[in-house]
């Protein structure tokens, strides 16, 4: 149990309610401004678990990193402490906004909270992304249609390893898309690119440059059932990989690719199943 006397020996005034005790910081002296809203944050409310002070109130401060407090020797160290887990966030917040407006996406601040957001959409498929304090995204909402998906959980996700908006947005399709849907063979001129033809037309001697960006997406069938494999290049030879099946994401990581040993064992690695029951297949290939 926290010694209350020296928490009131710091500054805090301390009540008691249901959930336990509470430590309010008096910030009228050098209060936190909300950059949305311009408005003066004069207090906040502390929750205190054992030697933690969590920031429970107001919302713009919410999740912020708990203070310790055994390190404290007055109230100067609390409102400093503060105002760098504060003043962190809203870069965090600036900074991943900027690389939002880069991939061309809308980066949206809610004025009380300071939580940001955003939404990737790609025809039905609607894929809400919101940032922690520490700029980290998670998938928060997956919608199709008007039908809200389960997300497993919470994806996390890198937002700076995807260059382009293409990227993003077919991983979150790998990730999110129909299971049991593939697209219809599209006829010359809609976009559609096998890697067969990149060969035939440019040579395989021709070469990617050092921090091109690469996406790929392979369709395969495991006993029956459909998956999907996606991989995009990270820098140099490092690529980032996902798994999905019909009940979401079986697999994500990074790998090196003189060590892939090729879509087809590494599925059948990750699904432990012989490398015979997994059977790549083209976009136009009949559903069994």
């Amino acid at each position: 149990m926290m010694d209350t006397a020296r928490l009131e020996g710091l500054g805090l005034q301390l009540r008691e309610d249901a959930a336990g005790t509470e430590a309010v910081l008096d910030l009228e002296s050098s209060p936190l401004v909300n950059p949305v809203t311009r408005a003066f944050i004069p207090e906040v409310t502390f929750q205190v678990m054992g030697d933690r002070l969590i920031p429970i109130a107001p919302p713009a401060v919410v999740g912020l990193a708990p203070i310790l407090v055994g390190a404290l020797s007055d109230v100067a160290d609390i409102e400093a402490l503060l105002a760098d887990a504060f003043n962190e966030h809203i870069f965090h917040v600036q900074r991943r906004s900027a690389e939002l407006q880069v991939l061309g996406l809308t980066p949206r601040v809610e004025p009380e909270t300071l939580e940001l957001s955003t939404e990737v959409v790609d025809g039905e498929l609607a894929v809400t992304l919101v940032s922690d304090r520490l700029g980290n995204f998670r998938v928060a909402r997956v919608a199709r249609g008007k039908e809200d998906l389960a997300t497993g959980g919470g994806h996390t996700l890198e937002l700076s390893e995807f260059r382009e908006r293409a990227a993003l947005t077919g991983y979150l399709v790998a990730l999110f898309g129909e299971p049991a849907a593939r697209p219809q063979a599209a006829p010359v001129g809609a976009g559609l690119v096998r890697f067969s033809d990149i060969v035939e037309k440019f040579g395989a001697e021709a070469l990617l440059p050092p921090r091109s960006s690469l996406e790929l997406l392979a369709q395969l069938q495991v006993e029956g059932r459909p998956y999907r494999f996606a991989a995009a290049r990270v820098a140099g030879r490092t690529f980032r990989g996902l798994l999905a099946g019909p009940q979401g994401k079986e697999w994500a990581g990074r790998f090196e690719l003189d060590e892939f040993p090729g879509i087809v064992r590494m599925v059948a690695d990750l699904l432990k199943v012989p490398p015979a029951a997994v059977r790549l297949v083209g976009p136009d290939a009949p559903q069994e």
